[in-house]
């Protein structure tokens, strides 16, 4: 992961590229995975399918 400067990181993700990680995967019973994950820099958070 490269370092940068916050005001660089900030200006990003208020572009829309976010540095996410992976929090949680959920997995049910006959239905895809479910992944939760969390951007490194703003915190904010999406749910998407993990095919």
């Amino acid at each position: 992961m490269v370092k940068l400067h916050p005001l660089l990181g900030q200006f990003l993700c208020w572009l829309g590229f976010h540095d996410y990680r992976v929090v949680n995967v959920t997995y049910e019973f006959g239905a895809d995975p479910v992944e939760k994950d969390e951007c490194r820099r703003c915190g904010v958070t999406r749910t998407r399918l993990s095919r």
